[in-house]
Formats: structure tokens, sequence, C-alpha cells
């Protein structure tokens, strides 16, 4: 499509934004004295490295491995590292599609402009929603995830009961004091984290499989038979758990504005991040089911952290407490990330410069470059839910704690999946018809249909077999919400469609 054709479209403009008619949009604030309130993030301070650590850290290697084996383990049995390897197949599908997008477009909105760009504003505005639902979960799942391995390490060795509560101050500090600093300090905190916990769980990993484990090596764990294998039907509920552990790999897609050259990197360390955190899942994994024993596997208790007790067994007591110190080095990794990557969505939001409260999350800080009202504004969030949930299970401690965890982290997962979905559906439309001419069969409309229909399936595995008591009562919620959103979505189409533009717009610059 040459300029010509672009000028004569009315989704054409000059930056590149969402797909809308821009012109005679106005914006309530654009008095020059206003506009250091929105000068923006800080532009070309993170590379690659960066990228792949922000998205590495959303997926928490160590993280993963302690808490979501147990229940991938409890369905696909000795099949594991298979079931990890297949989920990061349907990722690398949707991280085509991110490319896709990401060579014509760099935002921290990511996803919404996105879909805005493939489908229209309505689309786009109820990704905004869905996406923004899906994501406040799953930050709070991490925290509970941070708060509660840090209160039960706190507890086990010590006389004292720790509170969750008590962790939560790290959160509610620390972690937004970073992020006021500038995501350039967050990002290598977290890389000498990462390779810190990483060197410790592979040297566990490695002396299992050195020692052989319960039952000796198992190298039918990489495939999916095997007399202790979950089967079809326990791979296929094993990819649910696996859609969850590789949630945030599309971290890196927030970053467009602060990354160098951004339309080349930023696909990079989405592929990247997949690559690296499914070969480290892979092998952690695997001598997970080599230490159980491939005979055990089945009774693996969900509700422990075997990578604690087989460092106890096969190394000894002082290493498991390093594991310990590891797994909360991990989970503060995930929640930081998280943390991050939710307030650049709020601050996007907020670049709307229209009248009204939503306008102030964009406003940035003049020393830092970051935004600061975003961050403030979600700091806030947790700890009002945070009090909300102690109130609902009226406890203080892990055991209710983690039974939370398990609630929101499931019913979470499912809006990032109809992200997903609706993303792929988007890349289609976009390139056919705003990028004819690099318009490619496969990797264009085959790829993001058979990553469309993969999710599909994995989304019904959510609802089928039906989940237990009281995630029901969840999706309820979750559908509650959603429909809150289609509703706040027609009535802007109709009554206010001025604003639904302005507002897609300015996300995208």
């Amino acid at each position: 499509m040459n300029i010509e054709n672009k000028k004569n479209s009315i989704d054409y403009f000059p930056n590149e934004g969402a797909i809308i008619d821009n012109e005679k949009i106005n914006s309530s604030s654009t008095e020059e004295e206003n506009d250091s309130l929105y000068d923006g993030l800080k532009r070309n301070t993170i590379g690659v490295i960066e990228c792949i650590a922000l998205s590495v850290g959303g997926i928490g290697l160590s993280a993963a491995t302690f808490f979501v084996y147990p229940n991938i383990a409890a369905s696909a049995g000795t099949s594991v590292p298979f079931t990890i390897f297949f989920g990061a197949l349907c990722c690398l599908t949707v991280a085509n599609t991110i490319s896709i997008f990401g060579k014509y477009i760099s935002s921290s909105a990511s996803f919404f402009v996105y879909i805005t760009k493939g489908l229209g504003n309505e689309m786009g505005f109820l990704s905004v929603w869905i996406l923004m639902v899906g994501y406040l979960a799953i930050m709070m799942s991490a925290m509970f995830m941070f708060v509660g391995s840090l209160s039960d390490v706190i507890s086990r060795h010590s006389d004292f009961r720790c509170p969750w509560i008590l962790c939560l101050l790290i959160v509610v500090t620390v972690i937004p004091t970073l992020a006021y600093i500038g995501i350039d300090v967050v990002l290598k905190t977290s890389i000498i984290a990462m390779i810190l916990e990483t060197l410790v769980i592979l040297g566990l990993s490695l002396t299992i499989v050195i020692k052989g484990g319960d039952q000796g090596n198992y190298p039918l764990a990489f495939t999916p038979v095997g007399e202790y294998s979950g089967g079809v039907s326990g791979i296929a509920t094993g990819l649910v758990y696996c859609t969850f552990i590789f949630v945030g790999f599309e971290g890196a897609a927030t970053l467009g504005q602060e990354t160098r050259n951004p339309k080349k990197n930023i696909p990079i360390a989405v592929f990247g991040s997949i690559a690296f955190a499914a070969t480290w899942f892979i092998w952690a994994m695997y001598s997970l089911v080599v230490a159980a024993g491939p005979s055990n596997i089945f009774s693996i208790d969900t509700t422990q952290f075997p990578a604690g007790i087989y460092a106890k067994r096969y190394i000894g007591f002082w290493y498991s407490v390093i594991i310990d110190i590891a797994g909360v080095v991990s989970t503060f990794g995930v929640i930081s990330s998280w943390f991050n990557i939710v307030f650049r969505i709020i601050y996007s939001i907020g670049k709307t410069r229209e009248t009204g409260i939503i306008s102030i999350f964009g406003r940035t800080n003049k020393r830092f470059k970051t935004p600061h009202v975003a961050i403030i504004s979600l700091t806030g969030f947790i700890i009002v839910m945070s009090a909300i949930i102690v109130g609902s299970t009226k406890s203080i401690y892990t055991d209710s704690s983690w039974e939370v965890y398990n609630y929101i982290s499931f019913t979470g997962t499912i809006p990032v999946i109809l992200i997903f979905i609706i993303t792929n559906i988007a890349v289609i439309r976009y390139v056919k018809v705003y990028q004819t001419n690099d318009f490619q069969l496969f990797r264009h409309m085959i790829l993001p249909i058979f990553s469309a229909v993969l999710f599909t399936v994995i989304l019904g595995g959510n609802f089928y077999p039906a989940p237990k008591y009281p995630i029901p009562y969840f999706l309820i919620g979750l559908g509650i919400l959603l429909l809150i959103g289609l509703g706040v979505m027609f009535y802007l189409n109709r009554y206010n469609k001025k604003y639904l533009k302005n507002m897609l717009y300015q996300m995208s610059l």
C-alpha cells in the first residue's frame, strides 16, 4: 500500500497509533503549561536483554518450577517436559502475531493498539477492559505468591509465624520505589536476581540427574507415552497450567516507548523469552520428575514445594535453605515485573488527556520520566484489595492466602487467553488491509488461525471438566466484569464516539 493510498484512508495518521480518524480530535489539556505533565516515558533507555528480562521475570523461572510443577505433574504425569514443550509451541504462535505487529507498531499499549488497528475502535476498547481485568488478577496472584512464599520461609526457619500481611509492606514500598526511579533500574536488578536463582536451581537439577533421582533417569518423560504418562487428556489439562506459567512473555511488548530500536528488539525479546523459559522449564521439570521417580509422580502433594524437599534429600538441609531464598527472590521478580507491566498499561490509558480523572494517570514525573500517578494508584489498588481479602477470609496467614492465589491465578488466565485469540484474528485483517504488500498466506493467515484455534481449545480446558468449588463463583464474577466492559463499550460507541477515538489514539502514541 503506497503513501497516497494511506492518506485516502480514514485509518491513516502519521504516528502509527490506533486505527481511528484523528481529524478534529480535541484534547481539553492542550495548554502549554500542562504539556510537561505528559512528557512521556524515557526513550531509548533499554536494549533487548532488558526486554527479555522483563518478559522472563513476568514468567518467573524458579517460581513456576516451585509452584506450578506439582499441578502439571498431577495431570500430565511423567510427560511434564513434553507438555511444557507443546505449551511453548502454542505460545510461539502468539509470539509470531506479536512480532508481526511489532514490525509496524511500537507502543506501551501493545495489545490494545494491535487489536484497535486490526478490528477497530470498539474491539480496541473492549480489549483494554479485558486485559486490564486479567492483568490485575494475575498481578494480585503474583503478589500472593511472593508474600506467601516469604511468609512460609520465615515461619519455617524461625519460631515466628509470619503473617502474609506483614510481607505485603515490601510489595507496597520497595517495588513502587524501584518503579518510580525507572524501569532500567528494575530490569538490571531483575537480570542479576534471575542469574543467581537460575544457578541455584541448575545446581539442584544437575545433582538429581547425575545421581539418577529416585528410580533412575527416565527419557520417556520427553514423550507423551509411558506407563506413568497422563495421556492425551492429562496433557491437555496440563496445557492449561502451561499457559499460566508462560503468561508474561508478552510483557516486553509494553516497552515500545523505552526500547532502542523497538520494532526489531521487541519481537526478538518475545521469541527469546519463550525459547529461554521453555528450555529451562523442560530441563528443570525433567529433573523434578526424576527426583520423584516415575511410579510416584501422581503422589506429589500439590500444596507442597517439592524443590525444597528434593534439595534436602539429594544435597542437604543447607541447600534447601538456599532453594527457599531462590524461591523468594524469584517470586519478588515476578511481582516486580507484573507491577511494571500493569502500571504501564494504566499510564497508556491515562494518555487520553481528556477532562476527568482518567487523564491524570498519563502524567509523568519530571525528573525520572516515570508515570508516578499510575504507580501510586496501582499501589493503592493492591492495598485496598488486600484489605478486602483479609476481611473476606478473616485470616492474615498463608493458609488462606495460598487458596486465594490458586483461585485468582486460575481466573486471571482466562482474559489473557481471550486477548491472545482476538489478537490472532486482528493481525489477519491488519496485514491484509493495511500492509497488503507484505501479506504472506502462511505467516499472516494460516498460523494466526491455528494459534486462535489452539488457544480456544486451551480456553475450553478451563471449563471442562467443571472446575471445583468455589472457582465457579470466581468465573461468574469474571463474566460480570466482562459484561460491564461490553456495556461501557456500547455506551461510548453510541453516545461519545469522539472520546472513544481520542482515548485510543492517545494511548497509541
